[in-house]
């Protein structure tokens, strides 16, 4: 491409900046009017009833950090990566994102330290359920 990696790294550096700065523009968890509108469209799709939302981890491949706690980084596949926790409604529209923890982190631990769980504990989404392919019973 004749960029010199400098230059590159400014500029991804620059871009995920403006991209952080508008998170909250684009990620958001529905108001009270819209969580019937999501549960409706999920049902729609798959005959789940008062679900808004699907949770699952992705690994996002990384260099090796280096240093002492480098492994921690290591996911269950062999590689290094970030593990991130997606929710998103039936239309794959962000709900929220957790993009924080090692590749070596269980998806169990980032659901069960993460501001969607707690808000579900607090009441917040009455009559509500989020749908993941592998949550234990004591996550819940």
């Amino acid at each position: 491409m004749g960029m010199h990696e400098s230059t590159a790294c400014r500029v991804i550096a620059r871009v995920s900046r403006i991209l952080a700065g508008l998170y909250k523009n684009f990620v958001k968890l529905p108001q009270p009017e819209e969580i019937v509108h999501i549960q409706t469209e999920f049902y729609q799709i798959a005959k789940f009833p008062r679900v808004i939302g699907a949770v699952d981890g992705t690994h996002m491949k990384i260099q090796s950090p280096g240093g002492d706690d480098a492994e921690v980084f290591r996911n269950r596949k062999g590689w290094f990566s970030i593990n991130t926790q997606i929710i998103c409604d039936a239309n794959l529209n962000l709900l929220d994102v957790v993009a924080r923890w090692p590749g070596s982190t269980h998806d169990n631990t980032i659901f069960n330290n993460c501001v969607v769980r707690r808000k579900f504990e607090q009441g917040n989404f009455p009559n509500c359920i989020l749908l993941a392919d592998m949550l234990r019973n004591d996550t819940c």
